[in-house]
């Protein structure tokens, strides 16, 4: 049974609120939603930056295969090269990734710098990942 006043609704209170069976949970409200937002945008602007800096590194890291025409040295070209090669993409990739997940979670009003952060952080290990496979495979010899 209803009531007039209740506007014809005869669900129970245990009912789904939706039809879907989500319910819906409130966004960030006033200061924390814009500081939320602009720290994601200094920490993507700061993942760009760093984007390009990592893969350009990576890149330059084929010069250290200069010095494996000197006697005693020894080189594992092909590892070297691959790293040298998908570095790069790697960095662009989880950059781009992170910036996806940070733009999705803006618009659906959910906390989104510590996803930017962690991207951040997932670059430097993807640089430093591919400096040690760099360094590891020139061994410099006497």
């Amino acid at each position: 049974m209803t009531d007039a006043g209740d506007g014809g609704s005869s669900c129970p209170a245990s009912a789904p609120v939706s039809a879907v069976g989500r319910e819906a949970r409130p966004g960030l409200r006033g200061g924390r939603r814009v500081v939320d937002v602009v720290a994601t945008v200094v920490l993507l602007l700061l993942g760009a930056v760093t984007t390009v800096v990592a893969g350009r590194g990576i890149q330059f890291m084929a010069l250290s295969f200069g010095s494996c025409d000197a006697p005693g040295n020894r080189c594992d070209e092909g590892l070297g090269s691959t790293v040298v090669t998908l570095g790069p993409v790697v960095v662009a990739l989880a950059f781009l990734v992170t910036l996806v997940v940070c733009v999705l979670r803006l618009v659906r009003r959910r906390l989104s710098w510590p996803v930017a952060l962690l991207g951040l952080g997932v670059l430097v290990l993807v640089f430093v990942v591919a400096r040690l496979l760099v360094g590891g495979s020139v061994s410099i010899g006497i």
